[in-house]
This record gives C-alpha cells, structure tokens and sequence, in this order.
C-alpha cells in the first residue's frame, strides 16, 4: 500500500513543453527575431541535452542557465543577443504559465485527502514555486523538493536521501514516485529503492535494465496503483 506519492513537476504534472514554447518565443520576439518551430525544436534540444549532463554531474545549474542559450545561438547562426537579458527573461516567464496534464489538479485534490504529496523536481527553484503557486498545486502538496535548493540534482541518491530525511515518519516500502524521466525520476527511485510508476503517454518502450513497478500512460490510471 503506497500512503506517500513523490510527483516529478514538469512534464508529468505540468506541460512543461506548452511553457517552453511560449517563454521562447516571447523572448525570440522581444530580440527581435522571428520563432518559429525549427528554432524551437533546435533549443529544445540542446536544452534536454544540457539538464542530462546537469543530472551526470558534468557541469553546474548556473553554466546550464547561460550556456545552453550560448550553444542554441552559435548553433541557429544568430548573433547579436543580449545572452543575459534573454536567459533572464525567459526564465521568469517560464514560470508565469502553467498548463495541467491529464487534469493533474483535480487527480491531487482528489488524492489530497488520501495520501502525502511531495514535489521532486530538478527545475529552477523560483520558476517551479511560481509554477506551483499560480497552477493551485503548491496547496494540495505536503512539501517541495528542488534540487537547486537541497544541493543535489536528481538522479543523486544524494538529493533523495535528503527528501526522506525531511518527510515525516518516512517509509520507503509505502513510497512511489511518479514522474516521465528514465534518466531522472525512474533511474533516482531505483537508486533510492523506492517503487517507481513511469508516466509514458507516448507509448514509449521500457528499457529492459531499468526496473519499473508501474507504467501509466495517463495520470489517472494512478488511482487503481493506489487502491483507489
């Protein structure tokens, strides 16, 4: 019986994708260049890129932060951006849209009064607090973990010895962490030896050395795991 839920933010509660896409083009167009999809998928891209070598522990948050928008330009062929401006701008609007996934707030308040509900995401920490301010989550959570906050990234066994120290009474035979990561969430609930529920909308095929108790192709389907 899972009495404790570990939810990844983006991409699994939140369309983090439907936010990338409006905070790169916003900013695309305030630098006086003209987005378009090839530019989106390009950056979008190199930035999946840069957070994979961040959870390897190949380079820090902050060279993330500047040096993927340095990579993105040198590679589209553009010059003549304010690197900085743009790097700043679009992290605070990456955080003043939120987008809920498989109506990923009324599955929270529903399990609300069932279960404990923590936040374990990578992302920067004020663009995930606004997120889960402005989204209605931060309400239905028991607490928040972010990895710029704690000192270690997900997949660190580091990172989520940190949130079992901090949740109360926790027990790792009643904890299931749900989140669309391999690399991230499944690869860091193996380490941690807590059950794992994969969130694959797309259909995706597991790899064969990488345990995984659950996979759901809706958040919804969460609730039978649950006992609901």
């Amino acid at each position: 019986m899972y009495t404790t839920i570990l939810w990844d933010l983006d991409n699994t509660l939140l369309d983090f994708n439907a936010s990338e896409k409006y905070a790169f083009n916003t900013c695309m167009v305030q630098a006086g260049l003209t987005p378009d999809d090839a530019l989106l998928s390009l950056y979008s891209q190199i930035n999946r890129a840069f957070w994979n070598r961040l959870e390897r522990g190949e380079i820090t948050k902050k060279e993330l932060l500047t040096q993927r928008f340095v990579h993105f330009f040198a590679t589209a062929g553009i010059s003549g951006v304010d690197i900085a401006l743009f790097r700043d701008t679009y992290q605070r609007l990456l955080g003043s849209v939120f987008y809920c996934l498989d109506d990923s707030l009324t599955l929270c308040r529903k399990l609300h009064a069932s279960h404990r509900q923590y936040i374990v995401t990578n992302g920067v920490a004020s663009t995930q607090r606004n997120k889960l301010q402005g989204s209605g989550l931060a309400d239905l959570m028991d607490g928040c973990f972010i990895s710029e906050e704690l000192g270690f990234e997900k997949p660190s066994a580091e990172f989520f010895r940190l949130c079992m120290e901090r949740i109360p009474a926790f027990q790792k035979q009643e904890t299931l962490i749900v989140g669309d990561s391999l690399t991230s969430d499944m690869l860091g609930g193996v380490r941690a030896g807590i059950a794992c529920c994969w969130y694959n909308p797309g259909g995706a095929t597991a790899p064969d050395d990488l345990p995984i108790n659950h996979t759901i192709r809706s958040l919804w389907e969460l609730l039978p795991i649950l006992g609901l």
